[in-house]
């Protein structure tokens, strides 16, 4: 059994931290898009990916400001409504509590978690958008950005696990 307070403050805070960096990372490449045979594919679901990883064991507080000034940083990077993005990410982070999470993410967990957070997502960007635009968004664009966020997915578990070993939290990833 984990329990909140048995590391030191300091030790906490550092993941946190590292995942604010890695959720601004996301949401700098959440801007671009390919278009692959006249389709094009957003990374807006990216940062979620990083939401659905969060670490267990950083500090809650950080973890929230960090969250929701990420959310403002890819609204104000994306040119989206000021607030939506913010919204979504604290939503998620608040309804996921990692920090509850009594044992790490199995594999097949941490996509139930993935589709129930992009499912979240679609939700409060759908009801968001239609109270400011009064219009039904793009569900095709939504399905392709989660089909591209989800095939992500392996390769940023990989990447996590590797930079958790690299910061000694190897036993966080380890099932």
């Amino acid at each position: 059994m984990t329990f909140l307070d048995a590391q030191a403050p300091i030790r906490r805070v550092w993941p946190a931290i590292i995942a604010g960096i890695a959720l601004f990372l996301a949401g700098a490449v959440s801007i671009v898009g390919v278009t692959v045979f006249g389709f094009r594919a957003g990374f807006e679901f990216f940062p979620l990916l990083v939401l659905a990883i969060w670490p267990r064991d950083a500090n809650r507080m950080v973890s929230l400001l960090l969250v929701f000034l990420g959310g403002i940083f890819t609204d104000w990077a994306t040119g989206g409504i000021v607030g939506q993005w913010a919204l979504v990410y604290t939503v998620i982070w608040g309804v996921l509590r990692p920090e509850l999470r009594s044992a790490p993410y199995a594999f097949i967990s941490l996509f139930l978690c993935w589709f129930a957070t992009c499912g979240l997502a679609i939700i409060l960007i759908g009801v968001s958008g239609w109270f400011v635009f009064s219009a039904l968004p793009d569900f095709t664009s939504f399905g392709r950005q989660i089909i591209a966020a989800t095939v992500a997915l392996p390769i940023v578990l990989v990447l996590r696990g590797l930079l958790a070993k690299r910061f000694s939290d190897g036993e966080e990833w380890d099932s």
